[in-house]
């Protein structure tokens, strides 16, 4: 499994439902860069970067395959950006 070199963190202005974008480097050598850190109703969630399809939905343009790797990056990013408030 890949390992989380670096988190970094870009705060969103205003008082909207994504509070950050986050970018997560990956064994020093890959950059997935457009994660969101949303608020929701029941707290702060990870989405993975996604684009938007002809049919009007969304699909992730990255994701973990498995839980454990996603588990591992949305504590990472949720980490880091607690540590920035």
């Amino acid at each position: 499994m890949a390992e989380i070199t670096e988190v970094r963190i870009y705060k969103t202005k205003g008082n909207g439902v994504i509070k950050a974008y986050a970018s997560v480097s990956l064994d020093n050598e890959f950059v997935v860069k457009g994660i969101k850190i949303v608020e929701g109703e029941s707290g702060l969630w990870v989405s993975m970067p996604s684009r938007k399809a002809k049919d009007g939905s969304y699909q992730d343009i990255f994701h973990p395959t498995s839980r454990e790797a996603r588990e591992k990056i949305v504590n990472a990013v949720l980490e880091a950006y607690k540590n920035q408030i």
